[in-house]
């Protein structure tokens, strides 16, 4: 790994480390337009489908993964910063049972609603008030397994940034297009698109591919 490539951080008060802390909370996500990501399959899955990565922190004594290792060195090798964090502050600023050892601070990708061009048949998925981090993330993977093309966050509510909805969503925020609208603005494009709007409820009676679009 050649972890003395990476300038280490080992004290909380570090501002490098409080720049990651800071993109836990909501203010900090939105002051600076990016968020975190943690565990080798979301970073390669942001890789992937080129999500904006800003940077990257590792704990090298977790990364034991060859494929993770070798994430690792594909960054550098593109010029992406990298720091590494003692193993306290990383266990710190992850929420995984059992931490990977990388993540990356990503930049936020929103589409304008404005410029939103609906294929034939195509299926979006807009949601609102959703109240827990994890069920929005949920939602966010099951609308890739549905073929959504991408999901309208109504309000300001909902983030899908938030770091329980990024580890829920495995990966399916990066592969999806996100527009962030007020529910007027959403309805004013529904009707000016000719879109079918479904509502979804737990005590719906029918499955959702039973429906003709």
């Amino acid at each position: 790994m050649h972890e003395n490539k990476y300038p280490i951080v080992s004290h909380a008060r570090d501002c490098r480390f409080l720049a990651l802390r800071s993109l836990q909370n909501p203010q900090g996500r939105s002051r600076t337009g990016l968020y975190i990501i943690e565990g080798i399959r979301h970073l390669a899955r942001a890789v992937e489908h080129n999500s904006p990565i800003e940077s990257v922190f590792l704990e090298p004594s977790v990364l034991s993964n060859p494929f993770g290792q070798k994430l690792a060195r594909r960054l550098r090798n593109r010029g992406i910063p990298a720091i590494r964090l003692s193993h306290q502050l990383y266990r710190d600023l992850t929420l995984a049972a059992e931490p990977q050892g990388i993540g990356a601070i990503l930049r936020q990708q929103w589409t304008p609603l404005s410029t939103v061009r609906l294929e034939p048949n195509s299926l979006w998925l807009a949601v609102e008030s959703i109240e827990s981090p994890g069920n929005l993330g949920t939602i966010i993977r099951t609308a890739e397994a549905a073929g959504a093309s991408g999901i309208l966050v109504l309000g300001p509510d909902c983030d899908p940034h938030d770091p329980a909805t990024v580890r829920a969503s495995m990966g399916s925020l990066f592969s999806r297009k996100l527009v962030r609208c007020s529910q007027r603005e959403f309805t004013s494009w529904a009707k000016s698109n000719g879109v079918a709007i479904v509502a979804s409820s737990p005590n719906g009676l029918m499955d959702y591919k039973a429906l003709r679009y």
